[in-house]
């Protein structure tokens, strides 16, 4: 263990001082403050309020009823910069991690020490991590001395469930980082296997998201006519027409879960979900055992790339 902690802290202080941790960090501030920001005025509004609302959260493909507190609303409005900004760092902290090593000779003298390749990849990828929770905590913190500034008032409740999806995001950008672990141990160049994972990473969040309504529809069939003014005779049609769409939107979330950004956003969801008649939180519990199902796929995402490059990363000739 006290390998893969001397790997995690040499691969931690290596990513926070490159340009491209900096830039990074420096561009998801930016966005959280512009989020914040344009929403400024509707916070200071719901300074000390609290009511559920239906809310669609962006890029994600969810929806569903939320409590709408000044925290929880500038929570979910920087969702766009955390799904952009984390899972691009995530990957790309990960997808020169190994061949780059290679290229560089450095891997060799590593491994001339006691140490095993399990050790490096796993120390390898909790020194990025590390790296990734730091840029959520910092963006956190950011959040939430914005709105002290404001003068805006942090209940307890909201506090709470804002650190349980700052967790939940820190998982989801290090699913990315297996990801790119997995790239950099499967292609040999560092330059083509970022550039391959940038590529990916943009198809998969923003690309993928945009068909999936288009691909649902071709699985569907063709849609049916459905005339704009009906009589009895004709009802049958446009029952047809409800249960195409129906199917279509069906297709559409089987398509999305997918994604790690569908999970992610449904997590983010069973976190702040409200209830309507109290207008509250419900149980922190009770929702917490909504998103079983979307935190084992959660994990699955983060582990099977994960194994695929310790089991690459294991018989790679490194000459």
């Amino acid at each position: 263990m006290k390998a893969e902690i001397n790997i995690a802290l040499r691969e931690f202080h290596s990513s926070i001082r490159s340009k491209r941790f900096v830039i990074t960090l420096a561009s998801y501030l930016f966005m959280i403050f512009f989020f914040t920001y344009s929403i400024r005025d509707e916070l200071i509004q719901r300074a000390g309020q609290a009511e559920v609302a239906y809310t669609s959260l962006p890029l994600t493909g969810v929806d569903g009823n939320i409590v709408i507190t000044p925290l929880s609303l500038s929570t979910t409005s920087n969702l766009s910069a955390i799904l952009i900004f984390g899972s691009i760092l995530g990957i790309t902290l990960g997808a020169d991690s190994i061949n780059r090593e290679i290229e560089d000779g450095t891997i060799k003298v590593l491994l001339s020490h006691p140490l095993y390749r399990d050790h490096l990849i796993t120390g390898k990828f909790l020194g990025n991590a590390l790296s990734l929770g730091l840029m959520i905590s910092v963006g956190f913190v950011f959040s939430i001395d914005y709105l002290l500034l404001l003068g805006i008032p942090i209940d307890g409740s909201s506090l709470i469930r804002s650190l349980i999806a700052a967790f939940v995001t820190l998982v989801y950008t290090t699913i990315f980082l297996s990801m790119g672990i997995a790239f950099s141990s499967l292609l040999k160049r560092s330059e083509i296997s970022t550039l391959v994972a940038i590529v990916f990473v943009i198809f998969l969040i923003l690309v993928y998201p945009l068909v999936s309504p288009t691909l649902a529809s071709k699985l569907v069939g063709e849609k049916p006519y459905c005339p704009s003014e009906y009589n009895e005779n004709k009802i049958d049609s446009c029952i047809a027409m409800k249960e195409w769409e129906k199917k279509r939107l069906l297709w559409k979330k089987r398509l999305l879960t997918l994604t790690p950004t569908y999970h992610y956003g449904s997590l983010i969801t069973y976190v702040f979900s409200g209830d309507e008649l109290t207008q509250d939180y419900i149980p922190l519990e009770e929702s917490l055992s909504l998103g079983v199902t979307s935190l084992l796929i959660f994990l699955n995402e983060l582990i099977l790339p994960l194994a695929l490059a310790y089991i690459r990363f294991a018989t790679m000739d490194l000459n």
